[in-house]
């Protein structure tokens, strides 16, 4: 898991634009949010997800963003590969 800050940070726009949500970001956190999830990722490495009832945290922010998209998938949404 090698991917860089700023391509997490282009992955999860795209996300956001998929979702139709607005994307925070900044230089050291970046994230999205809707009614029964978010995401957050951290420049240090480590972010955080929660979809329904299912919950990643302090996990490696590729990994989460992996587990994110599969569960947004699995709960419907089409995402922007």
């Amino acid at each position: 898991m090698g991917v860089s800050w700023s391509d997490l940070r282009r992955r999860v726009a795209r996300i956001g634009a998929s979702l139709d949500v607005v994307v925070r970001s900044d230089p050291e956190v970046c994230g999205l949010s809707g009614t029964d999830y978010h995401l957050t990722l951290h420049h240090s490495g480590y972010g955080d997800c929660t979809v329904g009832h299912l919950t990643l945290i302090d996990c490696p922010n590729e990994l989460v963003l992996i587990e994110f998209e599969r569960w947004m998938r699995g709960a419907g949404h089409a995402l922007v590969p």
